[in-house]
């Protein structure tokens, strides 16, 4: 749905999120593939756990543990931490957040996403923006049925009543909101650099973040011209669950704003501040509301002979009163972690290498899409004009093929290609097994090995230098990756067809083998003399083994 949007001048980032750390790998290379394949037709990067854990070592090797700490993809809250540090090493000014179950209706929605956000309203700065969501019929309400276990819960209802006040009303614009929608925010660097999203909330982590922003003095406005479609799948977890996540994040909160203190540069909240949502559930009645519609609920679910569904309902009522109860100050607590977010983020500002590196390993997980490919092929069509094929006089000039005669040269360049291959492409990859022979005709190419993220140059090569001897005779795997520097032409001979020229000439085969053995031994022996490590000797000897 992306592309019916008019203002295309953004960087997305789209993150992919493992449930479990065994199939991070996998949904890592999913989602890249499935994005890749969408054409989203805008700079795109992905972040996934491979990207976190290189991040986490770059802040750990520079003595901040504790910063990395801070950053997670496990859970909404950290997700969504990841989704404003991102964009603040990359420079960025505003953060929009879109979840993946919604869809674009609106061309102008980039347009106004960014049309206030940083200015001023009322003579106050407006530091957020919350738009809101359609269902399928095209409606801001939630599509719920009213069920009489919401008798003392009218949590739809409350929802409706601030979505009249504050979306239904036509006039101005912009109005102060105590609520927002988590797929529909906008996020200014001035409050994302200061205010992190809880971890603590396991759900409802959008309307959290108001309460957060609002505590320390920043402005969240609703847009009722910011619409998105919100397509949700349906739900699976049973009502009594959901409410049982519903009691523990509003005890949370009301506990958050109960427990303040009087702060330098920091407002009093008061749950009347977020009326009529979800202040309405902030208030000391809580308790009350929770028995009542746990007893209804329960009287439900037994009245429809589902027993286990009616004591875990009953359970809700226990833990509303023990486990659900924070028993820490949860301001103070919260506070603690806005300090060290705090310093994170002034950290990452501050210093220059550390956001370059960190920098470094976000650019990596850029997307190249469609109209880049075809400007490559066009770029590759072009040069394919200018190959002209290998001659016997330019493989003498090659060191590899010194020791043959004319004649033999003369064999050899009938089995010759000539590839071509733009800035960064990838010749081969660690493991391919293609059993060729490469010869650099032009330019030049750089092998690599990557640690997590970080690539590591084991050697550059450049015109006449060749690589894949091993592959050439033997069913090898390439040990390490070939990437071109530049527009590199590179000479390719293929096993198949160099064996065809070694069962009709057996001098061939006898020069050259013995020209591959001299080959490794020299570049054994450069081994030996440069790297005095064990470590580097073995980074050596996986470019001498291609």
């Amino acid at each position: 749905s992306m592309e019916i949007l008019k203002d295309r001048d953004f960087q997305l980032m789209v993150l992919a999120c493992a449930t479990a750390e065994d199939i991070a790998a996998e949904v890592e290379a999913k989602v890249r593939s499935i994005v890749s394949q969408a054409h989203p037709g805008v700079e795109t990067f992905l972040f996934a756990h491979s990207h976190l854990r290189a991040i986490q070592e770059v802040l750990e090797k520079a003595g901040q543990k504790e910063f990395a700490a801070l950053l997670s993809l496990q859970g909404y809250s950290n997700i969504r931490n990841v989704c404003l540090f991102v964009p603040l090493v990359m420079g960025a000014e505003v953060v929009v957040f879109i979840d993946d179950d919604e869809v674009f209706e609106d061309p102008d929605f980039m347009r106004k996403a960014r049309e206030f956000i940083g200015g001023r309203f009322l003579g106050t700065t407006i530091d957020g923006v919350a738009g809101y969501y359609l269902n399928e019929d095209g409606d801001y309400y939630d599509k719920v049925r009213k069920e009489p276990w919401m008798t003392y819960w009218d949590r739809f209802g409350s929802k409706a009543e601030a979505f009249d006040e504050i979306i239904g009303v036509e006039k101005p614009r912009l109005k102060r909101t105590p609520f927002a929608f988590g797929g529909c925010m906008v996020i200014h660097r001035n409050l994302f650099r200061v205010v992190p999203f809880d971890p603590r909330i396991t759900r409802g982590e959008d309307t959290d973040y108001v309460i957060n922003a609002r505590m320390f003095g920043f402005n969240f406005f609703l847009d009722n011209q910011l619409a998105i479609k919100h397509l949700p799948p349906p739900k699976t977890h049973p009502v009594w669950k959901r409410f049982r996540e519903d009691i523990y994040r509003l005890l949370y909160d009301r506990s958050k704003i109960t427990s303040q203190e009087k702060r330098p540069n920091m407002v009093l909240v008061e749950p009347e501040d977020f009326d009529p949502y979800p202040g309405a559930f902030l208030k000391d009645d809580l308790e009350d509301k929770i028995l009542k519609t746990n007893l209804i609920l329960a009287l439900d679910y037994l009245t429809n002979n589902d027993v286990e569904a009616c004591r875990e309902t009953l359970q809700n009522i226990w833990l509303a009163r023990t486990d659900a109860v924070p028993q820490d100050n949860t301001f103070l607590n919260y506070l603690a972690l806005q300090e060290r977010w705090r310093d994170l983020c002034h950290y990452v500002e501050e210093d220059d290498e550390t956001r370059s590196r960190i920098l470094d390993f976000i650019r990596r997980g850029g997307i190249y899409y469609e109209e880049e490919q075809r400007q490559k092929a066009r770029l590759k069509e072009l040069y394919a004009r200018e190959l002209a094929s290998v001659t016997p006089d330019e493989l003498a000039q090659l060191e590899f093929f010194s020791d043959l005669t004319k004649e033999e040269l003369e064999i050899l360049s009938r089995i010759c290609e000539v590839r071509f291959y733009t800035e960064d492409e990838i010749v081969f990859e660690e493991g391919e097994v293609d059993n060729t022979l490469y010869i650099v005709r032009s330019g030049s190419v750089r092998v690599i090995r990557r640690d997590h993220l970080e690539e590591i140059v084991l050697a550059e090569l450049s015109k006449g230098q060749h690589l894949g001897e091993l592959s050439l005779i033997a069913d090898t795997a390439h040990t390490a990756t070939v990437i071109a520097n530049e527009p590199t032409q590179i000479i390719v001979i293929r096993k198949e067809a160099f064996f065809e020229v070694l069962d009709v000439n057996a001098q061939i085969a006898k020069k050259l083998l013995l020209k591959l053995a001299k080959t490794l031994g020299e570049r054994l022996r450069e081994t030996n003399e440069r790297y005095l490590s064990l470590k580097e000797r073995a980074e050596m000897d996986v470019y001498m083994l291609l």
